[in-house]
């Protein structure tokens, strides 16, 4: 009797002992999501220094004719408010797309022929997503002239632009009020949604060689989508400085998120990193000489778009979302004539969205 005993004993302590193995196998095999656009960088000949991406082509075509914007679905329904959103949105989505074909043709005036097509793309500039009329028509004339200058070989930005400054004046009389009425200093702050965040972030920019792989696991395995997204930017944060640094598999993580059409303050930021990560390390370079892909890059930025109108409809006293919605819609395009001394404006983006965190944080312990 008290060898059966001995025996079912040991039967049960190694079915508990294979059932933690099993518990911990389940564990360490994370399904990290696959980079989405490999198809791109696998489909480029031997010739080829970028990948080929839709409208964009291998990323120095002229796009102002082709813009698009965002289409409305028909569960949100529009509204004074929603359109105001809309429109605010389309008509920095419009300028900003004018910028890069000026800032292209700028940066290559002096190649035999080749700001025509951008001076064609500004002609046909699109503005069907703009009924504001004074400040439809004023973004016509200004593009319409910065193509005259280039086709006479002269930059734009150099010159004297009545019509920028009447667009200017439109748009102001349009945005000034409804953007007072409804912006506030308030700003996101993610302790309210992850209440270990201050461990999590301090651990995040510290440790980034051992905190990587737990950080990536706790952003997958979190089933509640703000602090998912949360988590998200801490990885990104993370990932920055680790010793095998991803950006693909940053962007395969962002990506997912993007996509899934669920609100959070942090969509508009992590959209910026899912592209600056694509421009900088993956698709494009930091040169102003390199592709550059802003239709691809905005059709991600019109969902992300549509996300916050959807959720500024149901609250529209929500500050917050509405501060970051503006962020999202005025942020450039990716453009070649840029501040930065030494590169194009991701550059700057990086710098913003990264690198001055990490200062951030060394300034914040030096104080302490």
């Amino acid at each position: 009797m008290n060898s059966l005993l001995k025996i079912i004993a040991l039967v049960s302590l190694l079915w508990m002992l294979l059932s933690c193995d099993g518990s911990n196998s389940a564990r360490r095999e994370l399904l990290i999501p696959q980079f989405p656009y490999q198809v791109y960088l696998d489909s480029m000949g031997e010739d080829q220094w970028s990948p080929n991406i839709g409208d964009d082509g291998e990323g120095f075509v002229a796009i102002s004719h082709k813009i698009r914007y965002p289409e409305m679905p028909d569960t949100l329904t529009l509204s004074h408010f929603v359109d105001s959103l809309l429109q605010c949105y389309n008509i920095a989505l419009a300028f900003n797309t004018m910028a890069y074909d000026v800032s292209t043709a700028e940066r290559y005036m002096s190649e035999s022929d080749f700001g025509l097509e951008q001076a064609d793309a500004l002609d046909s500039i699109n503005v069907s997503g703009i009924s504001e009329r004074d400040i439809r028509e004023a973004l016509l004339s200004a593009s319409k002239t910065a193509a005259a200058w280039i086709r006479k070989g002269k930059e734009p930005n150099s010159q004297e632009n009545p019509d920028v400054d009447r667009f200017y004046e439109a748009y102001n009389r349009y945005s000034t009020a409804f953007i007072e009425n409804h912006i506030s200093d308030e700003e996101f702050k993610p302790e309210t949604i992850l209440k270990e965040y201050s461990e999590i972030h301090a651990k995040a920019l510290a440790d980034t060689a051992s905190f990587r792989l737990e950080l990536l696991r706790m952003t997958l395995e979190e089933t509640d989508f703000s602090k998912q997204c949360v988590l998200a930017r801490e990885f990104a944060y993370c990932n920055y400085r680790h010793p095998q640094r991803s950006d693909k598999e940053m962007v395969a993580v962002l990506d997912k998120l993007l996509r899934e059409n669920k609100y959070s303050p942090l969509l508009g930021e992590l959209w910026r990193m899912w592209r600056v990560a694509l421009q900088i390390n993956i698709f494009g370079s930091r040169s102003n000489d390199g592709a550059m892909y802003n239709l691809f890059y905005n059709d991600m930025r019109n969902r992300v778009a549509l996300v916050y109108i959807a959720h500024l409809k149901t609250h529209p006293h929500d500050k917050v979302a509405f501060k970051e919605f503006l962020r999202l819609a005025q942020a450039y395009n990716i453009t070649r004539n840029s501040p930065c001394l030494f590169g194009n404006n991701a550059n700057l983006e990086d710098m913003e969205l990264f690198y001055s965190v990490y200062n951030e944080n060394t300034s914040d312990e030096n104080n302490s």
